[in-house]
Formats: structure tokens, C-alpha cells, sequence
């Protein structure tokens, strides 16, 4: 497969192999698809998140703002430890 990249483009990927970041051109562009496919997974996965929590709150399931506030702390000392912050 042949792609053509616009001017600035392709001095970007010139950059990062000339950077020695990457081996070639085609690394530098699969890393960007691998990239894009994440976001995009990423992407469906929230909009699954707020249908459901939409759905949630039509059916009256809601949290209090106390509930809201432990889980969100929660989540966060869990993010910590496993980032060793």
C-alpha cells in the first residue's frame, strides 16, 4: 500500500526518524495507526459509558453527590498506587 502524505507530514515523520525515535518511515506510521485504533477503542467505550449511565439516570438510578465524591476518590488512590505516585 502506497500513502500520500501532505508536505507537513511527511517532515513530521522525517523528524522522528531522523530523531532516532523510530527505524523508518513505516514505523513511525504504524505507531500512528496503533494510536488511532486506541483512541477510537477508547472513544466507543465512553459513549458506551455515557449511554448507559443515561440510561441510569432516565430509570431515576442516580448517585448522591457523597457517593459520587468517595468513588471518585477511590479511583484515584487506586490510580495512584498503580502509577506509584
Amino acid at each position: 500500500m502506497n500513502v500520500s502524505l501532505p508536505m507537513t507530514l511527511e517532515d513530521f515523520v522525517r523528524r522522528k526518524v531522523a530523531a532516532g525515535e523510530f527505524q523508518s518511515a513505516d514505523q513511525v506510521v504504524c505507531e500512528a495507526l496503533h494510536l488511532l485504533q486506541d483512541h477510537d477503542a477508547w472513544r466507543a467505550d465512553a459513549s458506551h459509558k455515557i449511554d448507559e449511565g443515561w440510561e441510569e439516570a432516565k430509570a431515576g438510578q442516580l448517585s448522591t453527590p457523597e457517593e459520587v465524591r468517595l468513588s471518585l476518590a477511590a479511583r484515584k488512590e487506586s490510580w495512584k498506587q498503580a502509577h506509584g505516585s
